[in-house]
């Protein structure tokens, strides 16, 4: 399998280095030739892609501020750039746009490998499920690239907005023309793939407790269709693949990270628990090479400010208080969600890709917008009552209706509606805190960006429309003759 396959849209992370002619004497890593379908299993444990998008999307959030100089600030460069919106010239480090960019076409390019070999096989009953799960593999690679390089499918005409290139294809050329097409044409493509594949996957496929974790099971590939269906506003689909997921209040409850147990807990162990394979409501795990268990220490991150509004502030249910482990002190406050290991000298982490919670809060946002309240209430009710500690001794009492409204309205004429989506984009910025997902709410939600900085007095202001909010496609790739973002 020779590096012809991973075309121009990954160049940014290696035509830097080599010629292009010697490049394409190599094989791009050491998987087996696709000969069985134990090699074809191998193949798909590359669809995956290996790097994290943490760092800039948290540092794209309202999530990080400018801390200033202080005595052990480190000034992460992607970090730096992300947070004051700068063009990232960081074109092939680790946690970089460029560097997401590249890893999600290396997975496109794996898994539409892995679809070829299927179909020049006759597409045998024994290999449906890696059918499966190279065709969801390839939605999430475009889709997670759409939410960072494209606009959001309501956020503009999606007939006419620009979207990703959508790869369907392994190719025999290096260099290619492609075409954004539109956002509209990208959605539809993720969906035909997310929906063919999702009934093709077969957890009996998969043979142990750690592949499931790192693949496409049947929990984690319904799961993906209740975040792309939250992105499309397509409310009746994501009710529909949440019940799937979470039949019953049982299931919901016995699944949910339970954050009182995890409190009495070492630092590193709950590193350890937090990303664990025999953690229920980690639906899916994968590992890239990443600099976010530093984040503390960077100059641009969470302070006091943060901690106080979100980590600290008292939840709507009287008599409680929130049972997350926060540590450090100002300008060092951190959760320990991340336990870095070194391979071959490089630090990785393992990523959460997708979990329940996600799962609930998609299921509770639906739910608000068709207006069933009645059913968000008590989603939040089983929430929280595994990130609640009374204070009192006694029970967690449930949450009402007019404790949502008194903690979550801005005025006397918030519409339920409003209160309930504030509700729910509280609890759920507090649950991700520093995993990135903050910033995906707030493009869905067209969230304004404010920014300070210690070296001026004028804020950065990113509004719900400004073209900064979408990351800038690689100088590599607009080389190739990608169109670019506008600026």
């Amino acid at each position: 399998m020779k590096f012809k396959k991973y075309i121009v849209l990954v160049a940014g992370l290696s035509l830097l280095h080599v010629s292009c002619n010697k490049y394409l004497e190599v094989d791009p890593d050491n998987r087996a030739k696709l000969n069985s379908p134990a090699a074809l299993r191998e193949l798909l444990a590359t669809a995956y892609p290996q790097a994290s998008y943490v760092i800039m999307a948290e540092s794209m959030s309202d999530n990080f501020s400018d801390k200033g100089i202080f005595a052990s600030s480190v000034v992460n460069p992607i970090n730096r750039d992300v947070y004051l919106y700068r063009e990232n010239i960081q074109s092939n480090a680790e946690d970089s746009p460029d560097y997401y960019w590249a890893a999600c076409y290396k997975a496109i390019a794996a898994a539409n490998q892995a679809l070829k070999y299927i179909d020049e096989q006759g597409s045998p009953a024994d290999m449906k499920a890696y059918k499966g799960e190279a065709l969801l593999c390839r939605a999430y690679a475009h889709f997670m690239l759409s939410v960072f390089f494209a606009r959001t499918y309501g956020d503009a005409n999606p007939e006419t907005t620009p979207g990703i290139p959508y790869v369907t294809e392994v190719e025999d050329v290096v260099i290619k023309k492609y075409s954004r097409g539109t956002v509209k044409s990208l959605y539809d493509n993720i969906q035909s793939d997310l929906e063919a594949g999702l009934p093709l996957i077969n957890d009996e496929a998969i043979t142990n407790l750690e592949a499931t974790a790192y693949h496409f099971n049947t929990r984690a590939a319904l799961a993906f269709a209740t975040r792309f269906y939250m992105f499309k506003k397509d409310y009746q689909s994501v009710i529909k693949y949440a019940k799937k997921l979470l039949p019953n209040p049982t299931i919901i409850s016995n699944t949910l990270r339970d954050i009182v147990a995890y409190k009495p807990l070492p630092y590193y162990g709950l590193q350890q628990k937090y990303t664990s394979i025999s953690e229920p409501a980690n639906l899916l795990l994968a590992t890239s090479p990443s600099k976010v268990a530093d984040y503390p220490y960077f100059r641009f991150g969470a302070n006091g400010a943060f901690t106080t509004a979100f980590m600290w502030k008292e939840p709507p249910v009287s008599g409680a208080s929130y049972a997350w482990n926060l540590y450090g002190q100002d300008n060092l406050y951190n959760i320990p969600k991340y336990r870095p290991y070194e391979n071959q000298s490089v630090n990785y982490i393992v990523n959460v890709l997708f979990s329940v919670e996600e799962v609930l809060f998609n299921w509770a946002e639906a739910s608000i917008m068709t207006q069933d309240y009645d059913n968000a209430l008590s989603l939040f009710n089983l929430y929280l009552k595994k990130k609640l500690v009374s204070s009192s001794n006694f029970p967690i009492s449930d949450l009402t209706d007019n404790q949502l409204k008194t903690a979550f309205s801005t005025s006397t004429n918030d519409a339920k509606q409003d209160y309930y989506i504030a509700a729910a984009l509280d609890f759920k910025r507090r649950e991700y805190a520093f995993e990135g997902m903050r910033w995906l709410d707030m493009i869905r939600h067209r969230i304004p960006v404010v920014h300070n900085t210690s070296e001026s007095s004028n804020d950065i202001v990113v509004g719900a429309n400004d073209p900064r909010r979408i990351l800038q496609i690689p100088l590599e790739v607009q080389m190739s003759g990608v169109e670019r973002n506008p600026r």
